[in-house]
């Protein structure tokens, strides 16, 4: 077997877990199933992953350097820098709508690992390792380097304010992607809208 068939094929068996993973969990899931949707040989899969979990440690693996796409200080900072012109509430929306864009890219990776580290350790240890550190490190930069008005907000620990846009962002996006809203979804751009404002502004009426 050439190293391009084989190439094509570990990566025929690493998509067709994800997806089997994606569907039914994977405790649920067998290799027999992911041998089927990759259309090889069960014991083909053996050649590549010597268990099921390696399978799944590899799909770790992807989602963190994923991960490091969405993360990318530079295409956030280049945004910034772009749109100096406009108000501080548009610059914000056009990053939280460019991470999304990346993050929707990725999410049949994200869905699995996020829900698969609950019941196994070692992949939330790779994750709080390699991702969890970076997630803060996003909105820390985003709110160091676009311009805040010192004089009309309060000041509040910047570490504080990441944790709460940060969750404000990645609950927003895994409500939108996993499903559980049926079709009930505003438009996006809306939906960032009302984040920033109420990060901004709170709930009181003005």
């Amino acid at each position: 077997m050439t190293t391009k068939k084989k190439i094509d094929t570990k990566e025929k068996i690493f998509n067709a877990a994800l997806k089997v993973f994606a569907k039914k969990g994977f405790s649920a899931a067998t290799t027999a199933e992911i041998a089927e949707e990759a259309g090889v040989a069960q014991g083909t899969i053996f050649r590549y992953y010597k268990t099921k979990k390696d399978i799944l440690r590899g799909v770790m693996i992807e989602y963190i350097d994923k991960f490091d796409e969405f993360a990318d200080f530079n295409s956030i900072q280049k945004t910034i820098e772009d749109n100096k012109d406009k108000s501080l509430d548009e610059v914000l929306k056009l990053i939280v709508l460019n991470r999304y864009k990346v993050f929707k890219k990725n999410f049949h990776i994200s869905k699995v690992i996020h829900y698969e580290m609950q019941f196994h350790e070692d992949i939330m240890d790779m994750h709080l390792e390699k991702c969890k550190e970076k997630e803060g490190l996003i909105t820390k930069h985003i709110l160091q380097n676009i311009n805040i008005d010192g004089d009309k907000y309060k000041k509040i620990d910047q570490k504080s304010l990441s944790i709460i846009f940060t969750s404000m962002m990645f609950g927003m996006f895994f409500q939108r992607l996993n499903g559980t809203r049926g079709n009930n979804n505003i438009p996006i751009e809306k939906e960032v809208d009302i984040i920033i404002d109420v990060f901004f502004n709170g709930i009181l009426k003005r």
